[in-house]
């Protein structure tokens, strides 16, 4: 990114912190909808710390800070693999229709658990969003992409992490790096700060300018619990040493929250993905929020516009209509809309060789002309597909499940 850039969104990023009087509605001034889903906006974990962002600056005063493509992406440890054959499930993998590009897992390097991308079990690929959401284009002349992952079961504690993948030029074998997702602390009349991983979902990212914003599904661990969207700042991105990055569980950079929203009212949404909507012509920017339901019912997706700065314009929502059950993954396109949905199968042989477990099949690609009415089929994505992300005329997409992930790119069919 050059400096012109990054002075002016750094600058835009700090101004509602320095003053709430630049026409950013704060959670005291804004107003409760007598409708629909409202966020409130929260800088700090509690009246006994300091904000986020002041944490954060706290802890570049003694760390080095890192820059996404000077410092992450050319020292990247990992790279990518082909895609290989689609049809790795008997009867069930196919190739998405529309293939466009795509790619799989390092399979050679371990991640800082001593684990493989593609095999392990204790982390999810879950999110994904790109430098054409965040800045229209490129970062730093580069075309990222970023992949959220979030820890199960006994790598819970470990929280959530980011994958950033330079896919510029399209290489066969892109490079990545994964960064730690991290909640910084710091207690007011303390001159130290610290980090904790972010326990959250992270079921969906959108990247926002120097904001990448991440899904929250409601958790049990304060200020996480209410579910909503978290914002962290690439800005503030640093590089861990020593103790630093023991507590880091071995990773070399982490990103800091920033600021958070929390549902609040009647309206109570489960953050299960998130996208950036830039389609809409002569309106704002806005995250687009979609439920995960496999109870029967539709799942809900709402809109939320963004201020020029990146931050929500009020926290209440614009719109919202329904998609349908077991959508993993929505993007709004103009006056349509898309959902990557599982099919689930039936029961029958499972990863285990034994009965009675369900068996995933070939995910499918639902188009939602004008949001009204049902959606209709509209092609075929790879088993285990997950969020979405918009790229003029294409979507990327990603499968979630061990030893069958990857990261792929799609044509539309209009």
């Amino acid at each position: 990114m050059d400096t012109t850039r990054r002075t002016i969104l750094r600058g835009m990023a700090a101004a509602p912190l320095a003053a709430t009087a630049g026409g950013l509605l704060v959670p005291s001034t804004a107003r409760a909808a007598p409708s629909g889903f409202a966020l409130t906006m929260r800088l700090s974990p509690s009246q006994y710390h300091r904000n986020w962002s002041a944490a954060a600056d706290t802890l570049r005063r003694r760390l080095p800070r890192a820059d996404l493509v000077r410092d992450v992406l050319r020292r990247a440890k990992h790279a990518g693999d082909i895609v290989g054959n689609w049809g790795d499930r008997p009867g069930g993998g196919v190739e998405p229709t529309g293939f466009d590009y795509g790619f799989a897992w390092d399979p050679d390097t371990k991640d800082p658990h001593g684990k493989l991308d593609d095999k392990t079990a204790q982390w999810y690929p879950q999110g994904i969003s790109t430098s054409v959401d965040g800045y229209g284009g490129t970062v730093g002349g580069r075309k990222v992409v970023a992949v959220s992952w979030y820890g199960y079961e006994n790598y819970e504690n470990r929280g959530a992490r980011i994958s950033f993948i330079d896919v510029t030029g399209d290489p066969k074998r892109p490079r990545y790096e994964h960064v730690l997702l991290v909640e910084p602390s710091q207690l007011h009349g303390s001159d130290t700060a610290t980090f904790n991983p972010v326990i959250m979902h992270a079921g969906g990212v959108a990247w926002v300018g120097n904001f990448l914003y991440v899904a929250n599904l409601p958790g049990l661990l304060a200020p996480f619990k209410q579910g909503g969207v978290s914002a962290f700042d690439l800005t503030r991105m640093v590089k861990v040493e020593g103790a630093d990055k023991r507590k880091a569980f071995g990773y070399d950079y982490i990103l800091p929250l920033h600021h958070l929203y929390e549902n609040r009212g009647g309206g109570r949404l489960r953050h299960s993905q998130l996208s950036l909507d830039r389609t809409r012509r002569n309106e704002p920017h806005s995250l687009v929020v979609s439920e995960f339901r496999d109870d029967g019912p539709r799942g809900r997706v709402v809109r939320w516009s963004l201020a020029p700065t990146g931050y929500l314009a009020d926290g209440l929502s614009d719109e919202d209509w329904l998609s349908k059950p077991y959508v993993q993954g929505a993007v709004a396109v103009g006056g349509d809309a898309y959902y990557a949905a599982n099919n689930r199968g039936s029961k029958g042989p499972g990863d285990s060789g034994e009965s009675g477990e369900l068996a995933p099949k070939a995910g499918q690609l639902w188009l939602h002309k004008g949001r009204k009415g049902g959606p209709k089929r509209h092609g075929t994505l790879a088993i285990g597909p997950e969020d979405l992300s918009y790229d003029a005329g294409r979507l990327w997409c990603l499968a979630e499940h061990p030893h069958l992930r990857r990261v792929y790119r799609i044509r539309l069919r209009r």
